[in-house]
C-alpha cells in the first residue's frame, strides 16, 4: 500500500532523485530534482540499449525500480544509431566511455563511425562530436587481437616481426646490408649448439624462452655462404 511518504527513485545526471509519485511526468522529474523551471529542460530517457527523448505527456512507471534520466538545457537534441538502437543527446559532444555504456558496447567490440567517406574506429577514450545535421550512424565489430610482437637481435642490433616464424633469407633481406659471403649464424638456446642458418632454414621464434640472437660470420671466419 503507498503511503503520502512513500518516494520513489530515479538518478538523473548521475546522481539519485526521488519522488512521490509512481508515474511521474517529465515536467515531474525534472522538478523533485531540482531542475527549475522544468520548461526549461528536455528530459532524455535511458533504455536497454540507448536513450529516447521525452516529450510533456509521457509518464514513467518507477514501481519496478529506479529509471536513469538526462536533464539538458532546452535546445536541439541530437540522434545518432548504434547498430540499430538509438541514442539521443542533449549536447552536441558526448564522452566516448559514456557513448560505449549507453549502446552496451562490449569491451570486446570496437565502435566503428560510419562516415560518407568511410569508416572511422573510435578510440575508447575522447570525445564523440554530434554534427546536427541528420543522424550519425555507428556500429560494433568485434575487435581484433593484437598481433604478436617477436624480436631477434643480429649482432646486438633489434628487430622484430609479427610472424611466428622466418626463413634465413627473410632475416637476411631485413638487413641494412648483408654480404652473400657471410654465414648467419644462430646461437642455441642453454645447451643447444650455435646452427648455421641458410636462405631455407626456418627459425620459429614462437615457444622461445629468450629472443633468438644472430651473429654475422664472415667467411674468412666460418665456411659456407648463404
Amino acid at each position: 500500500m503507498t503511503t503520502d511518504t512513500a518516494r520513489f527513485k530515479y538518478t538523473i545526471n548521475g546522481k539519485n532523485a526521488s519522488t512521490s509519485d509512481p508515474m511521474p511526468t517529465p515536467e515531474q522529474i525534472l522538478s523533485d530534482a531540482g531542475f527549475e523551471p522544468a520548461d526549461e529542460f528536455s528530459l532524455i530517457q535511458r533504455t536497454a540499449h540507448g536513450t529516447e527523448a521525452t516529450s510533456s505527456d509521457d509518464t514513467f512507471d518507477l514501481r519496478q525500480g529506479p529509471v536513469e534520466f538526462f536533464a539538458f538545457p532546452t535546445g536541439q537534441a541530437y540522434e545518432l544509431r548504434i547498430n540499430t538502437h538509438s541514442v539521443w543527446w542533449g549536447t552536441s559532444s558526448i564522452e566516448i566511455p559514456l557513448l560505449r555504456d549507453l549502446g552496451r558496447v562490449a569491451d570486446s567490440d570496437d565502435l566503428i563511425w560510419v562516415r560518407d567517406d568511410g569508416l572511422v574506429t573510435l578510440k575508447l577514450t575522447g570525445v564523440f562530436e554530434l554534427s546536427g545535421v541528420g543522424i550519425e550512424h555507428l556500429r560494433t565489430h568485434k575487435r581484433q587481437p593484437p598481433a604478436h610482437c617477436y624480436e631477434y637481435f643480429v649482432d646486438g642490433t633489434r628487430y622484430t616481426t609479427d610472424q611466428a616464424q622466418l626463413t634465413g633469407a627473410q632475416i637476411v633481406a631485413q638487413l641494412p646490408s648483408w654480404n652473400p659471403e657471410n654465414s648467419l649464424v644462430l646461437e642455441g638456446e642453454g645447451h643447444d649448439p650455435d646452427e648455421v642458418v641458410h636462405a631455407t632454414t626456418v627459425v620459429v621464434f614462437e615457444g622461445r624462452k629468450s629472443p633468438a640472437h644472430f651473429t654475422v660470420v664472415p667467411p674468412a671466419t666460418f665456411g659456407g655462404g648463404m
